[in-house]
């Protein structure tokens, strides 16, 4: 126990910041009795979808003596000279609301400074300007929920206070979008936005339309306004209660077809200010094509989940242990991954799911681990998540397997068969190639297929030869080099050019692709490959011309996510990838504890979930254990970003 909270400490050391500046732009209520969702958002002016963003835990309706955060303004203005400009290099996962906290300058500042963000999304590398602005005065407009920055001396606060929001959504269409897409940015059906813009024809950029119902009134609620929302898989009238902050009855009675029952797909009318633009997503599942654990909870026994990392902390002051988070990485991943756990447990007791962690320092030293199993009682334990490294979580899983614990490997892969109790959470190399073989049997039909070998595995090119018997194999000399022109003389101009780099050097990349990438004005070019290879330092640019498309265990949803605004709000930064992985490791692992009798019993009957970057698909192999068979198949973009496609090659 002593070490458990020395364990604790540490962590909230490593993440502690003195600046408490993430919540100064927020007020805090204290929940009363008879306050709803709708009461809060009209005494505030603010959506619901903006409460939701800064405490997740309001989905499960409200609780009389809780405190909340409440955004202080719905818009925030700066009227002030700019006297310079900064120049920032956007790193990753970073967002316009990031920097602006950052920067202390709002997003449409930041907007104005680069007038490219209004249309394009930030991209990680690209370079823009922060404007810099004379010192100002902040002053409150009683008349108005909002704050306004100005210089002193300014006495016309009208011209820079926004107009009225106008009763209806509206939408200003961007170049090359048709309804379908419209209706998705918007959280509608393409049958709504017709409704809502009768003769609608062909979308053109700069039109404007309505992507919500007019107002309308009912009863004696006149003045509130009205929209339609879909009902999701599994609402109760219960939940729509606690999502509009209206009576049943009141239900009933603006939508009578709610007497026969709520139905999954039935249209209702529910209050604006209830769920503001859109219903919002929930934080781990954002598509009903995935389980969704979350509505499937039964289980709410208590849940006692042993964490194993290596903290390797021996004794140590708070500035020996800074020290070694600097220099030892594996440390600082750790860390991460933990810090990201925690925030999965206090999301599960906001869903009445008591999770206590036990953490064991496992130094990273395989004796120490199994030290630690045979100096406690594990059988009080419904699962354990780590050890991190490979061959340390093997050893436990040696060591459990007769108790039938489940043992879950959150990063690593192994060569050696699974233990029947060993949850192997990240996909095995084996896997991803074989996802990318199946993606590229129907992505590459009817166009010129060019693998690239070279001499030092030459393996490689047998995975895909035999599924491409036509296509053209470009052999390194003896060298283990193949020059441009050699690349370029098996690209064909009448069909696109599926190039894939069936190679394990590394100096094939740095060498296809800036060439294929400068070919690319002239021919139509897709290079498919293991990895991002991030490590390489290829140009974004390049990778984008060429259409990269690759396998990866996880997707990057960048900041713009319910977990990671919690996580800023709680340590003053962004999640980390392993942060983020440690998020949904745990969240997916107590959710399926949740939602069935244990994690054997998930893994066979919930099949695939889907967290914030990371999804899962316990499949169990034959006289072994459990591997994720879950994977997203990502490709650049002309705009630099990635986006995961089907595996059809749709978006």
């Amino acid at each position: 126990m002593i070490r458990y909270v020395v364990i604790v400490m540490f962590i909230c050391f490593a993440f502690a910041k003195a600046n408490s500046s993430p919540f100064q732009s927020y007020k805090r209520h204290i929940v009363k009795q008879g306050d709803t969702m709708y009461k809060l958002t009209s005494t505030y002016n603010v959506t619901a979808a903006q409460l939701l963003d800064l405490n997740p835990d309001l989905k499960l309706g409200l609780k009389t003596g809780a405190t909340i955060l409440i955004p202080k303004s719905q818009a925030e203005i700066t009227a002030r000279p700019i006297v310079s400009y900064k120049e920032h290099k956007v790193r990753r996962k970073e967002t316009l609301y990031t920097l602006a906290r950052e920067y202390g300058v709002t997003e449409i500042d930041i907007k104005e400074a680069n007038k490219e963000l209004y249309a394009e999304p930030l991209q990680r590398g690209s370079r823009i300007k922060i404007p810099v602005f004379k010192d100002v005065e902040t002053v409150r407009l009683p008349d108005q929920s909002m704050e306004i920055k100005v210089i002193p001396g300014v006495t016309d606060i009208k011209k820079v206070v926004p107009e009225a929001a106008q009763e209806r959504l509206t939408y200003t269409v961007k170049k090359s979008e048709g309804k379908y897409r419209v209706a998705l940015n918007n959280n509608i059906t393409t049958e709504q936005l017709e409704q809502y813009n009768p003769g609608l024809g062909e979308l053109k950029e700069g039109m404007i339309v309505y992507v919500s119902a007019p107002a309308v009134t009912t009863g004696s609620e006149v003045g509130v306004k009205y929209i339609d929302y879909e009902v999701e898989p599994k609402m109760t009238m219960y939940r729509l209660e606690k999502m509009t902050g209206l009576t049943a009855d009141s239900l009933r009675k603006i939508n009578p077809a709610l007497k026969e029952g709520v139905k999954k797909g039935m249209v209702i009318k529910v209050p604006y200010k209830a769920i503001g633009e859109k219903v919002p997503p929930a934080m781990w599942n954002s598509t009903a094509t995935y389980a969704r654990l979350v509505d499937s909870i039964s289980n709410y026994n208590e849940q006692r989940i042993a964490v194993m990392l290596p903290f390797s902390i021996s004794d140590v002051t708070e500035e020996a242990y800074k020290e070694k988070l600097q220099s030892s990485s594996t440390i600082r991943i750790a860390t991460d991954f933990y810090s990201g756990m925690m925030i999965a447990r206090d999301s599960a007791r906001a869903l009445g799911i008591n999770v206590y962690y036990d953490v064991y320092d496992t130094q990273k030293d395989e004796q120490t681990s199994l030290r630690i199993i045979n100096s406690n009682d594990f059988t009080r334990y419904n699962s354990v998540i780590g050890p991190l490294v490979a061959k340390n979580v093997v050893a436990v899983a040696r060591e459990l397997k007769e108790e039938d614990i489940p043992v879950v490997s959150p990063l690593t892969t192994t060569s050696v068969k699974l233990y029947k109790n060993l949850f192997q959470a990240r996909p095995d190399k084996e896997f991803l190639m074989n996802r990318l073989k199946n993606y590229l049997i129907n992505f590459a039909q009817g166009k010129n297929v060019i693998i690239i070998t070279d001499n030092e595995k030459p393996a490689y090119k047998a995975e895909f030869a035999a599924l491409f018997p036509n296509a053209r194999i470009l052999f390194p000399n003896d060298e283990n080099y193949i020059s441009n022109a050699k690349y370029n003389s098996v690209l064909s101009k009448d069909q696109e050019n599926v190039v894939i780099m069936a190679v394990d050097s590394k100096k094939f990349f740095t060498g296809a692709i800036p060439n294929y990438a400068a070919m690319s004005r002239k021919y139509k070019i897709t290079v498919v490959g293991m990895d991002d290879y991030d490590d390489m330092g290829l140009n974004n640019r390049s990778l984008a011309a060429v259409r990269y498309t690759y396998p990866k265990m996880n997707r990057n949803t960048s900041s713009e996510n319910i977990f990671s605004t919690h996580y800023f709000q709680k340590h003053g930064i962004t999640p980390s990838e392993f942060a983020t992985r440690g998020f949904d490791v745990a969240m997916d692992v107590i959710l399926r504890q949740a939602s069935a009798s244990d994690l054997y019993e998930s893994a066979v009957r919930n099949g695939k979930t889907v967290m914030v970057e990371n999804s899962f698909e316990y499949n169990k192999r034959f006289l072994a254990g459990f591997y994720n068979e879950a994977c997203y198949i990502l490709r650049f973009q002309p705009d630099l970003s990635v986006i995961e496609i089907s595996q059809n090659g749709e978006q």
